[in-house]
């Protein structure tokens, strides 16, 4: 997601955050230095240790789910849902009602005595706990409830027992953004459970959280529906509130969903449209196929139509949607949208091009005025540049939508949501992101909520890769995050400012002012410091490597840092402790170079609390370029300062720390040195 975040925050989670992230602030502390006889800047400094590996992670790789080469255990396991889902929009009453039969697949060794289910839109409720300003409403309301189809009533407090293996009474309780189902016959291993659920709400009105909601005839519905939270292989059941600020955490499943809307309304969804047959023209439908045959962008249908798109009479239309492997389904609808069409062709090195279906929904309306020019075009291009970069995307269909938002976008499996970009280049921006999340978290599965850095800032990374293929780095126009020049000036002016945060706090407790900049932009700054230290080919092999082997499973930091440490042949554990487990600043100087009888004498200081490889550059007065590479050991023995002795013929007149500006230094002045 790309949005802004304002610090609206609870009393209650306002202290949780001041108890979270309080060793961040004091591991910005600088130890008081000193200068020797001879001039020399001396400090004790940080040094760090191995990486942490909880005892749940430790557990997980005893029996044999995890390992520590970073690729999955042998006795991996992710569990598995099958949702059918019929839900009926009313924009009279600004209602949706749905009704939901969900089959879950307990592939786990674990016998489960209950299930945890994400009742979302409760966020919304008066009482609940909340990050972000948001109107109130009802939240959802429960109809009905069925356990292997008998119905189950709530049950009050002392009833519900969370404890493992406990006793409990079949029926279920909430607890804000989540409900437990106790039930009269556990889950058994390899076994399945159904459950029922009708419901209703009404959608929030825009601007309401930046992922969901309904504005003037248009609806978006994101996390509408009870989802059955997480159990994996680390933590158990895994679900947490859901706050307004950082996102989900979600098991792959399979959805078959029927959205009925009236008659004149485009509905846009996750997955595949099974009934065009039945509900579109014969003119719409051969529009779709000109669209996927010659990769023009073509225009389905707008509302000068009328009802020329659609092949029935009946005052609803019912759309049906199918959409297998995937963690989440969405959906919108307006009677104001256009509907472009083009295509995507991905493939995986040397195999034979797929055609991936792209569509375009936006009004036509000021606001908007990119979208006409490249919702569709852009999309594709970021549906084709990232399977370049990353691997092919898998679906048949990709989807981008505009409206509700007022800042940024939200992505969903196979489709996004964005606000109505006017500059065609922020669009294209904010495409790139919002689609590149189809590989990070929809395709790897990672805990937005806990780890964010895990899926916003691998995408931003991402982004870059892909936006400077197509538009080439610098450029003008667009917005400062979309290039890792940019991405790197978010990132050092406010570690420069003393506000730099460790990215192991959890997502939902971070703190708003800078959870954009941290997550997004210093993650991204961090994998271009590896790629650096590594190199292009050995950083990106390890890199596509980690994600390819977890598709469809749910890796843990530690995964990604043990993946990587196999990939690129090192044992990485001071870059990852440096980098995510500290609030460290880079901060590396040229202090002086002088003459001595031997050469020439350049001295270095770290200055910051990251510890770094130095990249030296030597420029000599006949315009040749001696290359050092000062190795990180040097400052994890404990060290402050290194000289680096070289010829003095021909003579030195420039010396520069990393001139290719592959680390994120929060001081790049001190960093030249010209005669």
């Amino acid at each position: 997601m790309t949005t802004s975040y304002r610090p609206i925050v609870s009393p209650l989670v306002s202290l949780l955050v001041a108890l979270s992230f309080a060793p961040a602030i004091s591991a910005q502390s600088r130890p008081a230095p000193t200068v020797t006889s001879d001039g020399i800047l001396q400090s004790k400094r940080p040094i760090p240790g191995s990486v942490y590996e909880s005892p749940a992670f430790t557990r997980a790789v005893q029996k044999g789910t995890r390992t520590r080469t970073g690729e999955p255990g042998p006795n991996n396991w992710v569990q598995h849902a099958r949702y059918r889902i019929d839900a009926t929009l009313d924009p009279s009453t600004n209602t949706v009602t749905g009704s939901e039969h969900v089959v879950y697949l307990n592939n786990s060794p674990d016998t489960l005595p209950y299930v945890m289910v994400h009742l979302y839109q409760n966020v919304f409720l008066p009482q609940s706990q909340r990050r972000d300003d948001a109107p109130v409403t009802d939240g959802i309301k429960l109809a009905r409830v069925a356990v292997e189809g008998a119905p189950v009533s709530q049950l009050d407090r002392r009833q519900s027992r969370r404890s493992r293996g406990a006793a409990a009474a079949s029926g279920y309780s909430i607890d804000g953004t989540v409900m437990q189902i106790s039930l009269a016959r556990p889950v058994m291993p390899h076994d399945s459970v159904s459950l029922d659920f009708a419901w209703s709400y009404n959608p929030a009105m825009t601007p309401s959280d930046g992922r969901e909601g309904r504005d003037d005839h248009l609806y978006f519905m994101g996390y509408w529906y009870p989802q059955i939270a997480v159990y994996d292989d680390v933590d158990g059941w895994v679900a947490d509130q859901y706050v307004l600020q950082a996102e989900f955490y979600m098991e792959p499943a399979d959805y078959d969903v029927h959205v009925t809307a009236p008659r004149g309304w485009v509905v846009g969804a996750t997955g595949s449209l099974q009934n065009a047959g039945a509900i579109l023209s014969t003119s719409a439908r051969a529009k779709l196929a000109d669209a996927r045959r010659t990769g023009k962008v073509v225009t389905i249908s707008k509302p000068s139509d009328g009802n020329a798109a659609f092949g029935t009479n009946s005052p609803t239309v019912t759309w049906h949607f199918t959409a297998p492997d995937v963690r989440d389904f969405a959906w919108g609808a307006s009677d104001r949208y256009v509907w472009d069409a083009t295509r995507a062709l991905v493939a995986d090195s040397g195999q034979k091009p797929d055609t991936v279906d792209i569509f375009s929904f936006y009004r036509l309306h000021a606001p908007a005025a990119a979208w006409a020019l490249g919702g569709a075009r852009f999309t594709r291009d970021a549906i084709e540049q990232l399977s370049a970069y990353l691997w092919k995307y898998p679906w048949p269909t990709m989807t981008s939508m505009e409206g509700i938002l007022t800042g940024g976008g939200m992505e969903y499996p196979r489709m996004t949501l964005m606000q109505p970009w006017a500059d065609t280049l922020s669009l294209a921006g904010d495409l790139m992101h919002e689609t590149g999340h189809m590989w990070f978290p929809m395709m790897v599965g990672s805990n937005e909520t806990r780890y964010t850095w895990m899926d916003e800032g691998f995408t931003q990374f991402d982004e870059a890769q892909g936006l400077r293929v197509l538009y080439g780095e610098p450029r003008k126009g667009g917005r400062i995050a979309d290039t890792e020049q940019g991405q790197r000036l978010l990132y050092t002016r406010t570690a420069a400012a003393g506000d730099d945060q460790i990215l192991m706090t959890r997502g939902d407790l971070f703190p708003p002012a800078t959870y954009n900049i941290m997550f997004y932009d210093k993650t991204a700054q961090i994998l271009a410091a590896l790629r650096g230290m590594l190199g292009e080919p050995a950083f990106h092999s390890a890199f596509r490597a980690y994600g390819k082997r977890w598709v469809d499973r749910h890796p843990y930091p530690n995964d990604f840092f043990n993946s990587m440490d196999t990939g690129s042949k090192q044992d990485l554990s001071w870059f990852w402790n440096t980098w995510f487990y500290n609030a460290w600043p880079l901060d590396q100087a040229i202090t002086s170079v002088t003459s001595s009888a031997n050469g020439v004498d350049i001295t270095i200081e770290d200055h910051g609390l990251a510890p770094m490889p130095v990249k030296l550059a030597v420029t000599r007065s006949d315009k040749t370029v001696q290359r050092l590479d000062i190795p990180v050991d040097v400052w994890l023995k404990g060290a402050r300062s290194y000289v680096a002795h070289v010829s003095s013929v021909p003579e030195v007149v420039r010396v520069e720390i990393d001139p290719d500006g592959l680390f994120p230094d929060i001081n790049r002045a001190n960093q030249v040195w010209i005669k």
